[in-house]
């Protein structure tokens, strides 16, 4: 019987529609990593794009969420294929690519995670592929072709007018919307409730039901959660920050009563 891996898991979800939650951490913690996956959440959000984390801390954070069942998707910093190799070989189901603002932009990005024939992803016996102990090589790159996740994030105005075609290209898993840089991409910086990105948002949302690829949006702190399955996204994310501010402010606030 084939092995059910939390990469699988989290292909299996996606696939089926599920409500999925994700929670992502912006500096190095394993045992915060470990949290995640004793807490609940379907997937691990590394953050190497902002803050400090270096490619060995993501790789102490993979492994310490493979260790409690947990996926992980890296964002990494950019999206060359020399970067994004890196990321996947440590062991990463996937990666979040930032500031993808067209299809070309997507296949490329698809193209670096993926193996031939859907990709031109290198090939090495790395941690990724149990260094080539588990499984024959060729089973590897079958099993990494089905698993493995990309998920663009959509945060430019040149994004909005191209989602649909961004969300359609063969590979591309889903939309992450990112609302800070969208706002400041359309000239509303810091104003994510503004009535201009409220509707561009609407049109990420649209392109995402046309395409039938889910979507994804951060939870802020304030927001509900059920606010954005209500508008459809299939996928919340929490930042690991927001979630320690709001927990320490109520036991300060309490414990000053």
């Amino acid at each position: 019987m084939e092995k059910i891996t939390a990469n699988s898991l989290l292909k299996t979800k996606l696939a089926a529609g599920q409500k999925l939650t994700g929670c992502a951490i912006q500096s190095p913690s394993p045992a915060f990593t470990e949290i995640c996956g004793l807490a609940g959440f379907d997937f691990l959000f590394i953050d190497a794009e902002h803050g400090p984390l270096s490619e060995g801390d993501c790789l102490a954070m993979v492994t310490a969420a493979q260790l409690r069942g947990l996926a992980s998707l890296i964002r990494v910093p950019a999206a060359r294929p020399e970067v994004i190799l890196r990321y996947m070989d440590i062991g990463a189901a996937g990666v979040i690519v930032p500031g993808v603002s067209n299809a070309r932009e997507a296949a490329a990005a698809v193209e670096a995670v993926k193996y031939y024939p859907l990709g031109r992803r290198g090939i090495n016996a790395t941690r990724a592929s149990d260094y080539g102990l588990s499984l024959p090589m060729k089973d590897y790159i079958a099993r990494s072709n089905e698993e493995t996740i990309v998920f663009p994030i959509l945060e430019t105005a040149e994004a909005v007018e191209q989602a649909a075609a961004i969300l359609a290209v063969p590979g591309v898993d889903g939309g992450i919307i990112g609302a800070g840089d969208l706002a400041q991409s359309l000239g509303y910086p810091g104003e994510t409730s503004h009535p201009a990105v409220r509707s561009a948002i609407d049109r990420l949302m649209a392109a995402g039901r046309q395409t039938g690829k889910p979507m994804a949006n951060v939870v802020r702190p304030g927001e509900r959660i059920q606010d954005y399955y209500g508008k459809g996204c299939q996928i919340v994310i929490v930042f690991a920050y927001s979630l320690f501010a709001a927990a320490a402010k109520a036991f300060v606030a309490e414990a000053q009563a």
